[in-house]
């Protein structure tokens, strides 16, 4: 009998998400997710690939599919994207890929995720005797309930294939469908958030570039913000562009403000004062004391001496964008509800009701509700309020009521 020190540790079971992800969309992370649940998965490694044997006309830069891989299941957990593939060069093949695995994760055990097309592809691949002693197959189906019944199936498993299949229902999400989409203006709704904000600031697959010189912002605010705080500025721009939308506000100043909104977010509070020293902003000695209130006015000064902004609207709502002011445009009125909206924000008492009115458009009473809601929460529990905040509130609730006389006075 062994002893506890004696006793072997378990096989690390890892999942393989390979493929050209060009984009990498929401089917793909469904059946990562499937995969390492019901085949008890310690995680899964996406591998875009960098140079593969097909797939040649339309693939975008292997950088970007990386990039929006990351983007794409950042904070997932069990989920990470690899660049096994992107850094080598001359043609990919999947053999190669594996025996590097199995070097590198000595002892593991390998479970290649794929759809029943790719099944059906399996005998055309490089070595694939080969490959099936590397590996097991996970395969989810995509046009039928029965891949099993395919001719393919028997001739696999003579071959050595170990197949597995996942629970998921057939479902056809196709690339190559979502850049048609994406060429014809389309955003499809197979795509994270993240990731079609990403494509439009880098201006992939025929869409129009948003803002222009995206890419070199992007860069900047890349090593500016911390992951986290990254996937939030692309979900605040996505989100601002919405409302903006269907408020008949400048949908591009809604994605530049989102994006630039929190470039200030990361740096530590001493830098963030030498900005306002710099650039003599005008706040009082509570703002400059508060990370919370003063990134939004560093924010403000850097996106137009750092980032290259000359838009004073855009500007503006950056600078309110954590207290609101008097007298807020549309546009502030956008990134505020964006910031408090995105989709990755954890749920709180008011956040359905706040989505509502500003999906629907109305921004003014969205304000009004979530600004009242932070009164309340701040004086039931004995905090303080940043005048500008109390302000603001005061401001819209005369709005609301000056709003409620005319509507009685025209009855």
């Amino acid at each position: 009998m062994l002893t506890e020190e004696e006793t072997p540790l378990a096989k690390e079971r890892i999942g393989i998400m390979g493929g050209s992800f060009n984009p990498i969309h929401m089917r793909h992370v469904e059946m990562a997710k499937a995969a390492r649940k019901e085949y008890k998965l310690d995680r899964v490694l996406f591998l875009p690939t960098g140079n593969p044997p097909h797939k040649k006309t339309g693939l975008e830069d292997a950088e970007h599919r990386y990039e929006m891989t990351r983007l794409a299941i950042f904070g997932m957990e069990g989920m990470e994207a690899s660049r096994m593939e992107l850094e080598r060069e001359g043609v990919i093949y999947t053999v190669d890929t594996l025996g590097l695995m199995q070097k590198k994760y000595a002892g593991a055990d390998l479970y290649y995720i794929i759809d029943e097309d790719t099944m059906i592809d399996l005998p055309n691949w490089r070595k694939p005797e080969k490959v099936f002693q590397l590996c097991d197959f996970i395969v989810c189906c995509r046009a039928t309930d029965e891949p099993k019944e395919h001719p393919v199936y028997k001739k696999l498993r003579k071959m050595g294939a170990k197949l597995h299949f996942l629970s998921l229902p057939p479902m056809d999400v196709s690339s190559t469908a979502i850049r048609e989409k994406l060429a014809d203006g389309q955003a499809p709704e197979e795509l994270s958030p993240q990731v079609m904000e990403y494509i439009r600031i880098m201006g992939l697959y025929d869409v129009p570039q948003s803002p222009k010189g995206g890419e070199l912002i992007y860069e900047k605010l890349r090593k500016a913000l911390t992951d986290k705080r990254l996937v939030h500025s692309l979900l605040v721009a996505h989100t601002a562009r919405k409302l903006a939308e269907v408020s008949h506000t400048d949908v591009e100043q809604a994605g530049l403000a989102g994006l630039l909104h929190d470039c200030a977010k990361c740096m530590p509070l001493n830098e963030m004062q030498e900005v306002a020293k710099e650039h003599r902003l005008l706040v009082d000695r509570e703002v400059l004391q508060s990370e919370n209130l003063l990134h939004a006015y560093a924010g403000a000064a850097l996106a137009e001496s750092v980032y290259g902004v000359k838009d004073y609207a855009v500007l503006a709502a950056i600078r309110c964008h954590t207290t609101g002011r008097i007298g807020m445009l549309p546009l502030d009125m956008a990134l505020y509800l964006a910031d408090k909206i995105e989709p990755s924000r954890r749920s709180y008492p008011v956040l359905e009701e706040l989505r509502r009115l500003s999906y629907e458009g109305r921004l003014l009473e969205a304000m009004r509700y979530s600004l009242g809601s932070t009164v309340e929460y701040v004086k039931k529990n004995k905090g303080k309020l940043h005048g500008a905040t109390l302000r603001t509130a005061q401001w819209l609730d005369h709005i609301h009521a000056e709003w409620q006389k005319k509507q009685s006075h025209d009855i």
